[in-house]
C-alpha cells in the first residue's frame, strides 16, 4: 500500500483512536445484552429484574438445554452426518453402548436435574463423552459436565448429535504452528530444526506431527491419550513447556489452534497470499492470524530480495483490544523486520473506509465477531449463556462485514470469511446473502463467487462441506414475567421462580411466519431459493466440527471477487 494510502488509513501506533460510541464497540456483548424477546433491553425491566433473567439462564441450566435442542433440531450437515456420508466424519460411535449407558444412574447432577429426577422417580437419559476419533465409552461418558448430562436428559432425540455432544465436552488439546519465516530465514533455520527435532525425539508421547499436514513438521498437535492442554501442560510436563516458551520468544513457533489457521492457509493455498501481496484483517485480535499472514507476505529469501514486501493491514474497533494485539505481536518473538510491515488501524470493520489513493487488497481476513458457539472446547462459559437470538442479532452486522470486504478487494481479489460458530445463520446464511445480492445486482451473474478448498492445503484434513439448508429459531423465556428478585440479592428464594422449569425452542420455517412476533428477524437467515442454492453453490464453503480431527468448531469460506460489485443499500 502506497504512503498516501497509509495516510488515509492508519492511526499511528502510538495513537489509537477511539471512532466508535462505548456501545458499539463490542457486537458480541451487545448481541448478548438483548432481553429474552429478542429486544433491546428497555426501561420495562429493573436492573434487578435484569439481574434475574441472566441468573436464571445461567443457574436453570436453559443455555445448555436450548443449545442441545437447538443442534439436535438443525439438518444434516450442520453437526452431524450419517454414517455412509461422504463428508468424510468419523463414524465410530457406540449408539448401543450410549442405551445402556442412559439405563444407568449417574452421579454428578446438577441440583435441578436432581430435583427433577427425584420428582420423577425415573432414571436419568444421559450422554456418553468420547475422545478424537470418537468413542463413546464409559469412561468418556464420565467425562461429560453435569450440565451438558441434565440438558439431554428424557430426550432420545438428540442420539444424532451424540458424537458432537461427546467431542465438545473434552478439553481441546494444545497445537503448536511452526512459524513460516523459521523454514526460510537463515537466523531461524537452525533454531527450527533443532526444536523440531526436540520434539519428535523427546516428546513425541506428548506431542506429534498432525497427519493431514504433509510436510510432517508444520503443525504439531497433543497426542489423544496425553490430556495436553494450554492450561495442563505446565502440570504434565513442565520440561515441553519451558521449550514451548523458549520457541515462543525466539519467534519459532505460535500456539494457535487449528481452525484460526484455516483462513490463511486457505488463502495461501489459492496463490492470494504471498510475499508481497497487501492484505486486510478486519477483525484482527488478538492476532494470531495477523501473524500468520505477516510471515507469509513479509518473509523472503534470497530470491525475493528485489521484491517489494507485503504488508498487512490489523484493524480492531475496540481500542483496548488494538492495544491488547499490539502487546501480542511484540511478545511473539516474531523480528522487527517483520512486524514493522503492520499497520494498526481503528474502525467499525462495516465501515472501513476505502484508501483515497483507490489502492485496494489483494486480499482480505474476515474473521467476524460470532457467538463462538465452536469454542466451548477451550471456553466453558460459553454454554450457560447461550441463547439463538445471540446469533440472529449478528447475522446482519456479519453481512455488512462481508460486504465492505468484498468492496475493498481487488478485482480477482479473495476474501476469507469465517467464524469460530458452528451456526448455519452466521455461516451459510450470510455468505448466502451476500453472494445472491452481489449478482444480482452486477452486470455479471459471476461477479462474486465461492471457490473450492484448495487441495494442497492440509489434504487430509476432515472436512464436512458447506450445508445448503437449515432451520431458524429463537425462544421467548416464559418465565420472565414470573420474576421477583430484590436488588442486592443473589437467589430466588421466596420468589416463586422456578428453576426447573424447561427452556423451549420456536422453529420459524420461513420469515412469513414472524410476522406476529415481536422478533427482529431478516429474510437473509433462511436458506436461499433454489436458484440462488445452484449458482451459488454452498458445498465449496467448508465445516470443521470438533470430533473428526480433536479441534474446535470452525466454518470458512473463500469468495472471490470477479467484477466491481454494487450492494443495494435497500436489501440489506
Amino acid at each position: 500500500m502506497g504512503k498516501s494510502a497509509a495516510d488515509s488509513l492508519i492511526m499511528s501506533k502510538r495513537k489509537v483512536r477511539n471512532e466508535t460510541s462505548c456501545s458499539s464497540i463490542n457486537p458480541l456483548s451487545d448481541a448478548r445484552k438483548k432481553d429474552k424477546s429478542g429486544q433491546k433491553s428497555d426501561s420495562s425491566f429493573s436492573k434487578a429484574d435484569l439481574k434475574a433473567k441472566e441468573l436464571w439462564h445461567r443457574k436453570s441450566g436453559a443455555g445448555y438445554r436450548l443449545f442441545v435442542e437447538y443442534y439436535a433440531g438443525q439438518t444434516k450437515g450442520v453437526v452431524h452426518v450419517d454414517d455412509d456420508s461422504d463428508s468424510h466424519i468419523s463414524s465410530r460411535s457406540n449408539i448401543n453402548l450410549v442405551d445402556k449407558l442412559h439405563s444407568k444412574r449417574q452421579k454428578g447432577l446438577s441440583r435441578a436435574a436432581k430435583r427433577r429426577k427425584k420428582k420423577k422417580g425415573g432414571t436419568e437419559e444421559t450422554c456418553a463423552d468420547l475422545n478424537a476419533p470418537p468413542v463413546v465409552t464409559a469412561d468418556a461418558y464420565s467425562m461429560i459436565s453435569s450440565q451438558l448430562k441434565a440438558a439431554i436428559e428424557n430426550r432420545s432425540e438428540c442420539k444424532h448429535i451424540i458424537n458432537f455432544l461427546s467431542a465438545i465436552s473434552q478439553t481441546l488439546p494444545l497445537t503448536l504452528r511452526i512459524r513460516h519465516a523459521s523454514f526460510i530465514e537463515d537466523s531461524l533455520k537452525s533454531k527450527a530444526e533443532m526444536f523440531i527435532s526436540e520434539l519428535k525425539e523427546r516428546y513425541s508421547d506428548l506431542v506429534r506431527p498432525v497427519s493431514y499436514d504433509s510436510s510432517n513438521k508444520t503443525i504439531f498437535q497433543a497426542t489423544p491419550n496425553s490430556n495436553l492442554s494450554k492450561f495442563s501442560l505446565g502440570k504434565i510436563s513442565p520440561n515441553l513447556k519451558r521449550l514451548i516458551m523458549k520457541g515462543t520468544s525466539e519467534g519459532i513457533i505460535a500456539r494457535q489452534e487449528l481452525g484460526s489457521m484455516l483462513p490463511v492457509i486457505a488463502l495461501a493455498g489459492v496463490n492470494k497470499l504471498e510475499f508481497g501481496s497487501k492484505v486486510l484483517d478486519m477483525c484482527a485480535s488478538p492476532g494470531s492470524k495477523t501473524l500468520q499472514a505477516l510471515e507469509i507476505v513479509g518473509t523472503f529469501s534470497k530470491s525475493d530480495l528485489k521484491r517489494k514486501k507485503g504488508r498487512i493491514v490489523a484493524n480492531d474497533i475496540h481500542p483496548l483490544r488494538l492495544e491488547s494485539l499490539q502487546d501480542a505481536i511484540k511478545r511473539s518473538g516474531v523480528s522487527t523486520s517483520l512486524t514493522q510491515r503492520i499497520i494498526y488501524t481503528n474502525h467499525d470493520a462495516s465501515k472501513f473506509p476505502t484508501p483515497k489513493s483507490g489502492s485496494t487488497f489483494d486480499c482480505i481476513i474476515a474473521d467476524v465477531p460470532c457467538s463462538g458457539d465452536g469454542t466451548v472446547r477451550k471456553d466453558p462459559h460459553i454454554l450457560p449463556n447461550w441463547m439463538p437470538s445471540i446469533s440472529n442479532s449478528l447475522h446482519h452486522l456479519q453481512m455488512t462485514i462481508l460486504k465492505r470486504a468484498i468492496k475493498l478487494l481487488k478485482i480477482g481479489g479473495v476474501v476469507a470469511y469465517s467464524t469460530c460458530s458452528l451456526n448455519p445463520i452466521e455461516d451459510e446464511a450470510v455468505v448466502a446473502s451476500v453472494l445472491s445480492w452481489g449478482n444480482r445486482f452486477a452486470d455479471d451473474n459471476d461477479a462474486v463467487e465461492l471457490l473450492d478448498w484448495p487441495d494442497d492445503s492440509l489434504p487430509g484434513l476432515k472436512f464436512c462441506p458447506g450445508v445448503e439448508t437449515w432451520r431458524v429459531a429463537d425462544y421467548v423465556d416464559s418465565s420472565i414475567s414470573k420474576m421477583t428478585m430484590r436488588e442486592g440479592e443473589d437467589s430466588f428464594e421466596g420468589s416463586g421462580f422456578d428453576l426447573d422449569e424447561k427452556a423451549k425452542l420456536t422453529w420459524y420455517d420461513s420469515f412469513e411466519d414472524t410476522k406476529n412476533v415481536v422478533k427482529t428477524f431478516s429474510p437473509t437467515m433462511w436458506p436461499p431459493t433454489e436458484d440462488d442454492r445452484n449458482n451459488i453453490n454452498l458445498k465449496k464453503c467448508r465445516r470443521l466440527l470438533p470430533g473428526d480431527n480433536n479441534t474446535g468448531g470452525f466454518f470458512v469460506a473463500l469468495i472471490r471477487k470477479n467484477t466491481d460489485v454494487t450492494f443495494q443499500k435497500n436489501r440489506t
